[in-house]
Parts: C-alpha cells; structure tokens; sequence
C-alpha cells in the first residue's frame, strides 16, 4: 500500500506540473533560458507522469500484459521528446538528430521517433515564417517569387525550408530562419555551459573552457544565413564539375542573413536509399567518406553537420550535399600534426604517435598513461582504415567506438577522465561519429586503408570513384567526368 501511495501521488505532482508548466499553444519559440529550461521541466513531467502510470498498471497485469505496457510507455516518451526537441529547434534539436543515428546505445523507440528531426520536424506557423521572409528580402512573397508552395518540404532546427519558383522560371528552395531561432541557441548555449563545467568536475582531465567557446562559435556561425551561403558557394567552386559531389547554386538576389534561397536540386531521400543492393550502398559510403576525408586533407575544412537529412542521391549515382550553416576550418599547424600522428599509428611508431598527441593536446607531457596503452587505446578509432584489408562498417562498431569516448571498460577503465579534448577536436568526433554512424547504416564495405593512402601519402587510387576524381584534378577541375555507377 505504501508503494501504491507513493507512486499515485508522485504521479499527481508529475500530473500537477504538466498542466501548470503545459505550453500555450503558440507555434513561436521559447527563447529566454529560464523558458528552455521550463521547457525540459515540462517534458520530464510528461515522461515521469507516463512512466508512473505505466507501473501502476504494471501492477494489475500479467507478463505479456506488463511487457506491452512498458513498450507502449517506451513509444510514448520517445515521441514526447522527439516533438519535444522538434518544437523547440536549436541546439536541442541538434542533439535530437545526432541521437537518432549516431548510437545503438540509444533505445530503439527513441532513434525511431528521433528519426523524424532529420527532415520532418514539426514546422512553425506559416505566417510566422512568411513574415521574417518579406522583412530579410523587402518585398510580399508574391512580388520576389512566381510561386511559392506554404507547406514546407523539410523543417530544420534553424529554419524551414520550402519550394518556389523566381520570376524567372527557375526552380529553387528556400530556406527561412525561425524567427527567434537566434536567441533560443544562445539560450541553450548558456544553459549548456553550466552542464559542460559540471562535466569538467566529473573529468579532471578535461577543460571545458574550449569545449563552450568551440561550441558558442560554430553554433552561432549557424545562424549567420550570409556566412552560409558564403561557406556554400565555397564548396560549390571547390567541387565544380566533379564527378560524384554536387553542391547547390546560391541565388544571391534571394538570400539574406535569415533567408538562403538555392538551385532545387532533386534526389532520393536516405532512407530510400538504404532498400539499395549492397554494392550501391558500399559506393555512396566510398562517396561519403572521400567527402570527408578529401575535404578535410586537401582543403582543412569540413561541414560539420553529418546526418541523412542533408544528402540527397540523384539519379547519375551522385551526393548532393546540402547546408553549410557548420564548417570547421583547421588551422595548418595543428592539421599537419594531425596527419603526422595519424601516419605514425599506421607506421606503428609509438613514441612518435605520443609527442603529436602532447601538442595536440590530448594529454600534457607528463601524463601518467603509458604510451603503449594511449597507442593501443587511439587505434580503435582508426581500425576502419588501419589495416590493408575490406572493413564494413557496422552498428557495433560504433556502439563499442561512442563507449570508448564516454565509458571506457577493462584496461581502458577511466581513460576518458585522463584525456582531454582539444578544441579542433569537439567538431572532428561530431563528424567521426556522425559519418561513421552513416556508413553503418548503410552497411558500406571497402578497403578504407587504400582510400586513406590517397590523401595521407597521396597514392594512386584504388577504386573507380578515386580514378575519376584524380581524373578530374588532373583537368583542373573545370570538366565534369562521370563516374562509373
């Protein structure tokens, strides 16, 4: 009887605090960090009011009663916080995409209502958006368009995006920030640096200080909509007629710091992609991953923001990539010594591999960690591409690879309270664990070894896809040559 009372009145408080806390039914965004944070409040109400109820119901229920229960309180939360995350946009949104691909250690019910927040999240009211678009460009929607569809064809968690058509007749999409997107990331940045220095308590070896400001610089970057179109038209010059990048045109007459107007560009959807053969599949992750580490090795820079909803795959067995809101550019130092401790794991020069990960940061000189230990422990991260052989990538490899990071077992127990993390790094582990995850899904099979030969020691390529980009380098660039698909 005891536990009875307990669980009904804890459910009466978790009931009470929903509806004193519940939103008002505005379609506009919490943007203050008291409301982000009254927002969380909310969502934890709902979840523990669900999870109560569903033990009390567990009470009067047989197994098979008690088991569709739980799965039914499991479905339940997991969409609360995935429409959650999606009405609030932001970083927490962000956080929403990333947990819907990145881990198997997230629970199957969460990754598949988070799944959503890829393209499908919950849109804002159009006339709300409608007027942040006749502010930024100065003039009605009817006058700086031929058309422009109201529904959106995909919601972000900065802005939303729709189709149109210009004066002109050409076919474009249009992305439009929420109006109050700019204040919400702050805010969320602000409640993300309280959390972070209560991480830096939890891991003496990690400094926060450069985690929060490598954080608040390239979310905020993301809001600038003219840096992005900038960062667009960047990777669109350097992928000019490639043979397996397509990067969309800017539409300078229609783009503003809150309004990015673009080339449509049409192509399936991930998620169709993955009912592909194998062998289609291995190739676009080939595709994904000379994107990455091309763009990282040739050009120090990269888009920092690797998930389904920002691929699209054409019909000639090409990737468009989309949104430039985050990229990363490396200083040279510290990529010249990324590479060079990179090439010393391959080479198997340990002491080597040491003395680049002092000046990286990663740990200072007089660590205690022994070298062979801090080897060994960096080379689960480069297994893919550390041996001459076909690697696939799986869902258990990038299970066990997130562990190392944050729960470390065995002889690598406590590493992750030993260990820093460099600041050129918060954006690279976002990448590692966003493509690699992305290639586990898609089950890609290939010598990455081979592949990453090409850019750390510049070796012939290996496969067609590398044939045809040398092929394209060696033209300068200028003319387009089709892949083999």
């Amino acid at each position: 009887m005891t536990a009875f009372f307990l669980c009904s009145a804890a459910l009466l408080v978790g009931f009470l605090a929903w509806r004193l806390l519940r939103p008002s039914g505005a379609r506009r965004i919490a943007t203050g960090r008291m409301s982000r944070m009254l927002g969380l409040g909310r969502l934890l109400a709902r979840v523990s009011t669900s999870w109560l109820g569903a033990r009390v119901r567990r009470l009067l229920s047989g197994k098979e009663g008690r088991r569709r229960i739980d799965e039914a309180q499991r479905k339940a939360s997991a969409e609360a916080v995935a429409r959650t995350m999606g009405q609030m946009k932001g970083v927490l949104m962000k956080l929403g995409q990333m947990a819907s691909f990145v881990s198997d250690g997230v629970p199957e019910e969460y990754r598949s209502a988070l799944a959503s927040l890829q393209a499908q999240a919950p849109p804002m009211d159009f006339p709300l958006i409608r007027d942040v678009a006749e502010r930024e460009l100065g003039r009605p929607l009817e006058r700086a368009f031929a058309r422009f569809d109201p529904e959106p064809i995909a919601a972000a968690s900065i802005g939303q995006v729709h189709r149109a058509k210009l004066p002109s007749g050409e076919d474009v999409v249009v992305k439009i920030q929420y109006p109050g997107v700019a204040d919400a990331i702050l805010s969320d940045l602000g409640n993300a640096a309280v959390l972070y220095r209560m991480i830096g308590m939890l891991y003496p070896g990690l400094d926060p200080e450069p985690l929060i400001d490598e954080l608040r610089c390239r979310f905020t970057e993301e809001i600038d909509y003219l840096l992005e179109a900038e960062n667009q038209r960047t990777f669109r010059e350097l992928h000019a007629g490639h043979p397996f990048i397509r990067i969309p045109r800017v539409i300078e007459t229609h783009s503003t710091a809150r309004v990015l107007t673009s080339e449509l560009m049409r192509g399936r959807r991930f998620d169709e992609v993955l009912a592909d053969d194998e062998s289609s599949r291995s190739r676009y992750g080939e595709i994904l991953y000379r994107w990455v580490f091309g763009t990282i090795n040739r050009h120090g820079m990269f888009n920092g923001d690797p998930h389904p909803g920002n691929y699209l795959f054409d019909d000639q067995g090409r990737i468009v990539f989309l949104d430039f809101g985050c990229v990363k550019r490396f200083p040279s130092e510290m990529l010249s010594t990324w590479k060079q401790i990179v090439i010393s794991h391959l080479r198997g020069e340990k002491d080597a591999f040491r003395g680049g990960a002092v000046r990286l940061k990663f740990l200072p000189e007089d660590s205690p960690i022994s070298t062979d230990l801090l080897f060994e422990y960096f080379g689960y991260f480069y297994e893919p591409f550390h041996e001459d052989r076909q690697f696939q990538f799986t869902r258990a490899y990038n299970a066990q690879s997130f562990r190392q990071i944050f729960s470390p077992g065995g002889r690598f127990s406590g590493m992750q309270k030993k260990l820093n993390m460099p600041r050129d790094f918060v954006f690279v582990n976002r990448i590692h664990w966003g493509v690699f995850s992305i290639l586990a899904q898609l089950g890609a099979s290939g010598n990455w070894h081979r592949i990453h030969r090409e850019y750390l020691f510049d070796d012939a390529p290996s496969t067609e896809l590398g044939q045809a980009d040398a092929e394209w380098r060696r033209r300068g660039s200028s003319e387009p040559v089709l892949a083999a698909t």
